[in-house]
């Protein structure tokens, strides 16, 4: 790992603690500290960065960023410089002696471990064609602006009211789209005209007005009156070879390809879905529009964005020959990136935005968040909070943020509400790129490593597309602590209600547990076991019935009715995580509830209708044994001897097919092993057979 020093500017003593807090703390930490640092203390951070032999900076403010960047010299080997609201965490601590310094240190210590290795890139490719939809000429002025820098097609719907510009600089289509797929560099737009002009194709000859017995075509926009139009097909013929006027074109689907698309109809593309990249939907008008071309002239080139997932299909319970199963991951995506193909599922890496919910919500781990891996962020976790143990006692409340929000946040929160100032407990705020990334696995293991709480601040959009999906993630975790004696320990806050984060007081929890220092597992399971056995060890409560959960759950059992079950086996073929298992040496169906992820499909291919999902968590030694769930002795047959299937089985076919014609009079061979049968059927001599006797 490259080594990384940090520097923490005290703002001349205007933050959260006194100065001999974090002389004590910092010094203890080997952090470094200096007074106005982004003013009269630059030359002093630049000669310490100079003579520190670090590869990486890591300085404690974000608000001054441009101010650092612009001071400090690029040309050192100390690169690159990376920042964190260290100031802004500082501020936002309770006003307890020393707490504004051990969180601080925390913070850095988080950044100090936290490492990463880099993800793939996605790439997109653009020219520059784009498309503008508009419900009216209203955008047409703006769209031949643009046209001057890119290449421009105007989509009209209603062409009433349409003056084409004088020249050519973009073309005016008279369509109407009903649907778009795609991303950046590769849209594709199904459309339909609305009149049959073609002004692509159109020279503004005028012939056509001149031809029109009705006066129905308009000779400044070009277009036809449909409700005037007699049909006569004198335009048409006025059209000649041009061949610019198709009445049949109005019952046509035309596919047409760009690489991005700016949206200002009413109705909008995307509706069911978090919108691609490449795609604007226009609403606040001409000042909206000004913003959206001129990004749309910077998109143009060759651009990358991080894979931010990392698919591990077999671990995946999505489907077996079939039959449907885990689907979590598809419901949950806001972007519509991840599909179904068969028994598996395929994500489409230039859709995805990188929220992470799919990783939350799968059950198996078979989809990871690679872009921040669950391993390295718990690893640095588990340092930062023993660094705040070894300076400060007080509860801490882990709070998970999207880093689009302004960089004062927190502090604001605090300074805003009456109630904060008396609060009692630490908070420790951590940015990341979405907190739908963070999930439960994370969230248990902040627990066993010392957290006293979990709190995920999500901004308007985050809440609008994940906030019900992660809502449910936390039912079943706080269903869990709840159950330990610890109290519901995780939430999810909406912006508006971040105050929250302060008038909910830790103090009051009745239990506290000594904190772990288990190695972080490399799947979503181990790591969810780890941290839950852990918790139950310090919980003092007894583990030995399992805790009822509400679907949908990571963890369950399967019932059988073994008035139905005929050991048939086939919810052990079905079943993606060897949680139900057969028995070679005896007719046996056995289950391991810790491997069992409630995806439904052994309940899905049971031909018996004979197995139920019951959501719960059972912990300790009870869930890793082999329960036996069903049982038959092996049925022998009748003419030889040898063991060919269970009792249960053999019982219930006869049962079933005894009175069938097949076997009204030979019903014993239903008693026989394959081999004993067929020689049955040839010794008969009131058989049917295909060869004639000689």
């Amino acid at each position: 790992m490259s080594k990384l020093d940090v520097w923490v500017c005290e703002c001349r003593g205007s933050q959260n603690g006194t100065a001999d807090d974090f002389a004590s703390v910092l010094q203890a930490e080997g952090l470094h500290t200096a007074q106005q640092a982004c003013r009269g203390g630059m030359s002093g951070l630049q000669a310490s960065i100079a003579n520190a032999g670090a590869s990486t900076a890591l300085v404690g403010c974000t608000q001054e960023r441009a101010v650092f960047e612009a001071l400090l010299d690029v040309d050192q080997a100390f690169q690159p410089i990376r920042f964190v609201n260290l100031r802004g965490a500082m501020r936002a601590q309770p006003n307890v002696k020393g707490v504004s310094a051990a969180v601080t240190a925390a913070l850095a210590s988080y950044h100090q471990n936290f490492t990463a290795d880099a993800v793939p890139p996605v790439l997109f490719q653009t020219s520059g064609r784009v498309a503008v939809l508009g419900d009216n000429a209203d955008m047409l002025e703006y769209s031949a602006m643009l046209a001057q820098n890119l290449s421009v097609d105007f989509f009209i719907a209603d062409a009433g009211g349409t003056r084409l510009p004088a020249d050519r600089a973009l073309n005016v289509i008279y369509g109407r789209v009903e649907s778009a797929t795609g991303y950046l560099g590769k849209f594709e737009l199904e459309v339909v005209a609305t009149n049959p002009i073609d002004a692509e194709l159109c020279t503004r000859c005028g012939a056509c007005v001149e031809a029109c017995p009705t006066s129905s075509i308009d000779a400044d926009g070009l277009f036809i009156d449909l409700d005037r139009c007699d049909r006569s097909g004198a335009c048409v013929k006025a059209c000649g070879d041009f061949k610019a006027i198709r009445f049949g074109a109005l019952k046509e689907v035309q596919k047409r390809e760009y690489d991005m698309v700016i949206d200002c109809t009413a109705s909008g593309l995307f509706l069911d879905r978090q919108p691609p990249l490449g795609y604007w939907k226009v609403e606040g008008g001409p000042t909206q529009m000004t913003q959206v071309m001129l990004e749309a002239i910077q998109t143009v080139g060759d651009f990358e964005k991080p894979k931010f997932f990392e698919y591990r299909p077999n671990l995946c319970a999505h489907d077996r020959s079939g039959q449907s199963g885990c689907s979590a991951c598809i419901d949950t995506c806001s972007t519509k990136a991840i599909r179904s193909i068969g028994e598996k599922i395929a994500v489409t890496p230039h859709l995805c935005l990188g929220c992470g919910a799919c990783a939350t919500v799968c059950p198996t781990g078979a989809l990871q968040y690679a872009y921040t891996p669950a391993v390295a962020m718990g690893e640095a976790l588990r340092r930062a909070l023993e660094t705040y143990r070894q300076h400060a006692d007080l509860p801490v409340d882990l709070v998970f943020h999207a880093s689009s929000l302004t960089h004062d946040w927190l502090e604001k929160v605090k300074a805003s509400d009456d109630l904060a100032q008396s609060c009692q407990h630490a908070v420790l705020p951590l940015d990341v790129h979405h907190t739908a990334s963070i999930g439960p696995d994370l969230w248990l293991t902040a627990f066993a490593f010392g957290a006293s709480r979990v709190t995920l601040v999500m901004t308007p959009e985050e809440h609008g597309f994940y906030g019900e999906a992660l809502n449910n993630q936390v039912q079943w975790v706080n269903s869990v602590m709840v159950a330990l004696g610890y109290e519901a320990r995780v939430r999810v806050l909406a912006q508006a209600d971040a105050a929250d984060i302060y008038r909910q007081k830790l103090g009051g929890f009745k239990k506290t547990w000594q904190a772990a220092a288990f190695e972080m597992s490399g799947t979503k399971r181990g790591r969810m076991e780890f941290a839950l056995d852990h918790l139950a060890d310090q919980s003092g409560t007894d583990v030995s019935s399992p805790i009822p959960l509400a679907a949908p759950s990571p963890f369950g059992k399967v019932l059988v009715d073994t008035s139905k079950c005929t050991l048939c086996m086939s919810c052990t073929s079905a079943c993606p995580a060897s949680a139900l298992i057969d028995n070679p040496e005896t007719p046996q169906l056995r289950f391991i509830e810790r491997n069992c992820v409630q995806c439904g499909l052994c309940v899905n291919t049971c031909p018996e209708d004979a197995l139920t999902l019951v959501p719960q968590l059972q912990l300790g030694a009870a869930a890793r044994s082999r329960q036996v769930l069903n049982e038959s002795q092996p049925y022998h047959c009748t003419s030889c001897g040898k063991p060919f299937g269970t009792r249960h089985m053999i019982e219930t076919m006869l049962t079933k097919l005894s009175a069938h014609s097949m076997f009204a009079q030979n019903a014993k061979r239903l008693t026989m092993c394959g081999d004993c049968r067929v020689n049955d059927m040839f010794r008969a001599e009131d058989e049917m057979k295909i060869v004639e006797k000689k």
